[in-house]
């Protein structure tokens, strides 16, 4: 068994060897020929091991990694920690930036809400970077923890499949190569290199309910063995499962580059109760530019009202839904999209979480912004112009301007003349039919069944 690998109940403490580590990045592969990877450091051992891993092999085969810490602007030592990081970086010759969460923090579910920053200031990092592979530190340990917090509130299958080892982060794949590991090995790791880390004090606070999982995980490494089998059982089942949805979205669903998703209502009405909720699920999640599933029990209704004769339009999970002849229509509802957005000239931004915009430099001062084109917006604009979606669609659209003047619609190949060029990417966190559900077994080897 390689070194470090998961053993049955009892984790190694055994640092990971360079020919491990490679064979578990071979399972997310092709990379370009000269690989660049991102990787999230916290400054804990978890991340500073996986840095230190990629930046051997990232180097063996000619290319670089960039550290990426971001800054909650949580705790007065986080600016610290972050300045200690690239030092830590630097001295390995290693790029680092941090990247800061501004603006009002929630008073409750702030982990919650720091975590969903984290992801959007990386991914968004990386697409204004052009780099295709962010890689995180999770390792078995968290695995076991995710499986353990989702079956004690009642998970389905779907849930106690744990994290994947790959997903799309719209134009940026998230990887996690230390699935395979405990966070002894990773430790171990870091000691024979001679790097030191820190340890973040919200993972072992009582106010977090995780934290008092990895306690009790810690203490009982049978139930933590336990859980890890269970993950790779359920995830075998999503996998297949997955692999269903695919096939059936791409018979009876489409996605257009205006955020359009229609379905074939004829096709979802002969598919079983479960795949046919499940296509209404992933028709949602990517419509409305959601990172996770909506409410079963919210798309079951959707599902049996649209399956009845008196069905005049629905919204759920941020989303419009109507019948149009033989198709069933999703757009994204105006009202919960987000305000507009005040944009940099020459740098991505994301908005709403489905658009990646960027303006050209040399476009002039503005300021210039990206947000919702409205009703009204939209009732203006195709008074002059054949704007070819229905109205529903058409006030959802990402509209840009300056001084409130309306110049560009990208997304139907509207602009003005004389005006700042623009570019637009529709990019949703989760592509209308995801990749498979991969899963990482006690070998350090990328399975995607």
């Amino acid at each position: 068994m390689p070194s470090g690998a998961v053993s049955g109940g009892a984790p190694s403490r055994m640092p990971i060897d360079a020919d491990s580590f490679s064979r578990a990045m071979q399972g997310f592969a092709p990379f370009e020929p000269e690989p660049v990877v991102a990787v999230a450091v916290s400054g804990g051992p978890d991340s500073l091991a996986l840095l230190l891993l990629l930046d051997v092999w990232t180097r063996l085969r000619g290319g670089a990694v960039l550290a990426l810490t971001v800054d909650h602007g949580l705790r007065p030592d986080a600016d610290a920690e972050a300045s200690q990081v690239g030092a830590w970086a630097a001295a390995h010759g290693i790029a680092h930036e941090v990247l800061r969460w501004t603006g009002e923090k929630p008073g409750t579910g702030v982990q919650a809400a720091g975590r969903a920053a984290r992801y959007r200031l990386l991914s968004d990092a990386c697409a204004a970077r052009g780099i295709l592979h962010l890689a995180f530190a999770h390792h078995a340990d968290d695995q076991a923890e995710t499986v353990l917090f989702r079956s004690e509130r009642r998970s389905g299958t779907a849930g106690l499949a744990g994290m994947p080892s790959s997903r799309s982060l719209g134009a940026v794949r998230l990887v996690r190569p230390l699935l395979a590991w405990p966070k002894a090995a990773l430790i171990a790791t870091c000691r024979q290199f001679g790097q030191q880390f820190v340890e973040d004090p919200s993972n072992i606070s009582d106010r977090y309910a995780r934290s008092v999982l990895r306690r009790r995980l810690t203490a009982n490494p049978n139930e933590r063995a336990d859980l890890l089998e269970t993950a790779a059982a359920a995830a075998a089942i999503r996998c297949e499962s997955d692999r269903e949805l695919g096939r059936v979205l791409g018979r009876i669903g489409e996605i257009r580059p205006d955020g359009l998703v229609t379905i074939d209502r004829d096709g979802l009405a002969d598919l079983a109760t479960p795949m046919r909720r499940a296509v209404l699920s992933a028709a949602l999640r990517t419509t409305g530019g959601r990172e996770f599933a909506p409410d079963a029990v919210a798309v079951a209704r959707l599902d049996d009202a649209l399956h009845g004769d008196l069905f005049a339009g629905a919204s759920l999970a941020g989303c419009i839904i109507r019948l149009r002849r033989d198709r069933v229509l999703l757009c994204r509802e105006p009202e919960r999209a987000e305000p507009p957005v005040v944009l940099a000239v020459g740098a991505w931004q994301r908005w709403d979480g489905r658009y990646l915009v960027r303006l050209i430099p040399g476009c002039g001062k503005g300021p210039f912004t990206v947000g919702a084109l409205g009703a009204r917006g939209y009732s203006a604009l195709r008074r002059g112009y054949r704007v070819g979606v229905p109205a529903i669609v058409g006030a959802s659209l990402p509209a840009l301007r300056s001084d409130d003047r309306l110049f560009a619609v990208p997304a139907i190949g509207w602009v003005e003349e004389d005006t700042p060029a623009v570019e637009l990417q529709y990019l949703p966190p989760w592509p209308l039919s995801s990749e498979t559900f991969t899963v990482v077994y006690a070998e350090p080897d990328i399975m995607s069944l």
